[in-house]
């Protein structure tokens, strides 16, 4: 018989309560909760982030709206009353009592920390195993190998992963600072993403178009972090593949977002699709498949990161036309997911996915199957943390 754990997963979500970032937590809970254990979501951003309103559209002091939105969604996967919000800026704990939150603190098996956001504080690592999940690879690598205090945090915990499914073992010329990072891939429940009905509108994707000051530098080479930089050379691709629909929703895109329309792409408003947690998973079933490029720091040291993101539109049976980032090392390409690497390998990777629609949503759904479940995910995870 298996061994119940109980276990404290320390994420963001309350914080910044929109769609991607909401199911990757509930991802993370809801599927650790099927395999039988006992799961108590954790969130303290400290004093360094307000919350972010997904209505106003900016951040504010009261965490009323994440907090009920994240209320709903574990209430509906059956983890009502397990999550727990600690407020510095208002001075406050919700979703539990502080009393209840220092027991499971205090009889936790496992401690999981989810891309490394949770403050370091002497209550919350009690735990007897402590794992954290970098979940923004390179950036990661590189802060870890630059900063001190970011050093000391991963090694804190006694396993590290890293989406980054190519950087362990010194597979590129990036710096591993002496962590041992085990490989991860993104779980998903599949129950939660039923599979698209139909053809799909067009392919699309949702995201960030500017993330300002998280570049990096890598062996003399300075690599962007930004997408908006990388889109202008596709620009016009929608105008040349005017039988394959394109469309994207960004946030941030401010003058960008008329000039794209005029080219062709259909854009759409990420934090509308997004507020909503139910609205952007009918975004992503709704699609043909997704398209996106992906950031130059993955891109160019082949770092095998894929994301959450993606997976979830594979599990939708939506296949993915994705920028290389070296995936190909380790998941089967070119029936439902396929890497392209520049503007014409936009193209072929595009005209590949409609030569035969049907069987690449069917095999999509495998894939998300084979190697995305959730199930199979935090099995591993566990297992590679030596607990089960």
């Amino acid at each position: 018989m298996k061994r119940s754990l109980r276990i404290v997963l320390a994420g963001f979500a309350v914080g910044f309560p929109l769609g991607g970032q909401l199911w990757m937590m509930l991802h993370f809970a809801e599927g650790l909760a099927r395999l039988g254990h006992e799961v108590v979501f954790l969130e303290d951003t400290s004093n360094w982030a307000y919350p972010f309103d997904p209505v106003l559209g900016y951040p504010v002091a009261d965490s009323a709206r994440g907090r009920e939105i994240v209320d709903r969604m574990f209430r509906r996967a059956g983890l009502g009353g397990r999550w727990a919000y600690v407020s510095e800026i208002e001075n406050a704990v919700f979703g539990m009592d502080r009393a209840t939150l220092d027991r499971h603190l205090a009889e936790a098996d496992f401690f999981l920390n989810v891309s490394g956001v949770l403050p370091l504080k002497e209550e919350y690592y009690q735990a007897p195993v402590k794992a954290v999940i970098d979940t923004d690879p390179v950036f990661t690598q590189v802060k870890v190998a630059s900063d001190p205090w970011t050093r000391d945090y991963y090694k804190r915990h006694d396993v590290c992963f890293t989406y980054g499914c190519n950087l362990p073992g010194g597979k590129t010329e990036l710096p591993l600072s002496d962590v041992d990072w085990k490989p991860l891939l993104p779980p998903v429940v599949l129950d939660q993403w039923p599979v698209g009905q139909g053809r799909g509108d067009r392919y699309t994707t949702i995201g960030t178009w500017e993330a300002r000051d998280r570049d990096v530098e890598v062996c003399g080479r300075r690599l962007s972090w930004r997408k908006n930089v990388k889109y202008e050379a596709i620009l016009d691709l929608a105008g040349t593949l005017r039988d394959i629909p394109l469309g994207m929703a960004m946030s941030g895109m401010c003058d960008d977002a008329w000039r794209y329309a005029a080219a062709g792409w259909e854009v759409r408003d990420a934090l509308v699709v997004s507020r909503d947690p139910d609205v952007y998973r009918d975004y992503i079933r709704g699609s043909r498949g997704e398209f996106t490029i992906a950031k130059d720091q993955n891109v160019v040291l082949k770092s095998g990161w894929f994301s959450d993101r993606t997976a979830t539109y594979l599990a939708a049976g939506r296949p993915a036309v994705v920028e290389d980032t070296g995936f190909g090392a380790y998941l089967p390409v070119g029936e439902a997911l396929f890497p392209f690497e520049g503007r014409e390998g936009a193209i072929e990777a595009l005209s590949a996915a409609e030569a035969d629609p049907e069987r690449a949503g069917r095999v999509a759904r495998e894939i998300a199957g084979d190697y995305f479940d959730s199930d199979k995910v935090l099995t591993g995870l566990l297992r590679e943390c030596g607990l089960v």
